[in-house]
């Protein structure tokens, strides 16, 4: 079986494709909205929700008319890349991320450490979860793949709520739902020009505003819960693991945020930032603008 993406699915498009292959049907004809995603360390999966067919089911994919959804067809790429799937067209490969949902299919493709995830667009998700096919224990983090600084970041303690807060938002918009990973705070190791210059530990503490679904985001103004580090003071882990997304994502400078597990002895990678903020955050600015003007003089 092969596919064919694109995101025109009226009537007479869908009718025409239906048509054209007769009673021998050789491809799926699909939207880029229909298309849901899994992660994991080293696993990638491409899941279409308007057939639940895999990934690795389809011999070919032809990647088609996704100049307005841009991100989930470089997505769609670096999966069947990882996959060993052929698809053209080829321009896609390597393809810049654009949010977070391409930055996974590069971190899971590439080994990195990362909570179970699943992407796509809303309706994607719902699918899923309506399938049963989202499999996660315990708490359910649930975050619009193209907002940073904790926009639309949320953690629910049931599926119900996720598809509530997922319900009416718009068909394109991209969402990745998470295992919540137990943790005492947030890490953030900051690379310029692929060296780790220092890290920074946010410790979590209960919030002012006592909002449950935001119980695991704690960034106060002016950083009351930052800790400054130097590279030697972050958990073995927490380095090696951000050392290997920013090389998966091919940036020199770059903070990567995670969290550490102590029981297990593993960090997971959250996000890699490619922005190093040196106006807008005023925690120890002095700090990532001396990191800065450092590097670079060896550009």
């Amino acid at each position: 079986m092969k596919l064919v993406l694109a995101n025109n699915q009226s009537e007479e498009f869908t009718s025409f494709h239906k048509d054209l292959q007769g009673t021998e049907k050789i491809y799926d004809y699909s939207g880029y909205s229909a298309l849901g995603f899994y992660f994991q360390q080293g696993v990638s999966d491409i899941i279409n929700t308007d057939t639940w067919r895999h990934a690795r089911d389809y011999k070919g994919v032809y990647i088609n008319g996704y100049l307005s959804t841009p991100e989930i067809a470089g997505t769609v790429a670096t999966v069947l890349d990882h996959n060993g799937v052929n698809y053209v067209n080829k321009e896609m490969s390597n393809v810049l991320s654009l949010s977070k949902l391409s930055s996974y299919a590069k971190l899971a493709r590439h080994d990195v450490t990362i909570p179970k995830t699943y992407g796509g667009a809303a309706k994607a998700i719902i699918r899923m979860i309506d399938k049963g096919i989202v499999k996660l224990d315990g708490k359910y983090v649930l975050k619009r793949a193209d907002a940073d600084r904790g926009i639309d970041n949320f953690v629910f303690d049931t599926l119900d709520e996720v598809k509530e807060r997922l319900a009416g938002q718009p068909e394109r918009s991209i969402w990745l739902l998470q295992e919540f990973i137990p943790n005492d705070g947030f890490y953030l190791a900051s690379f310029y020009y692929d060296e780790l210059k220092f890290g920074i530990f946010r410790s979590m503490h209960e919030r002012a505003d006592g909002r449950k679904d935001r119980a695991h985001m704690f960034k106060p103004k002016g950083g009351s819960n930052a800790t400054l580090l130097q590279p030697s003071d972050l958990p073995k882990t927490v380095s090696e693991e951000s050392f290997k997304a920013v090389h998966a994502m091919n940036r020199q400078i770059a903070s990567v945020d995670s969290v550490y597990d102590p029981s297990q002895n593993k960090a997971y990678v959250l996000e890699v930032n490619y922005n190093p903020q040196l106006v807008t955050i005023e925690t120890f600015k002095e700090v990532r603008q001396k990191a800065f003007l450092e590097g670079i003089e060896l550009l």
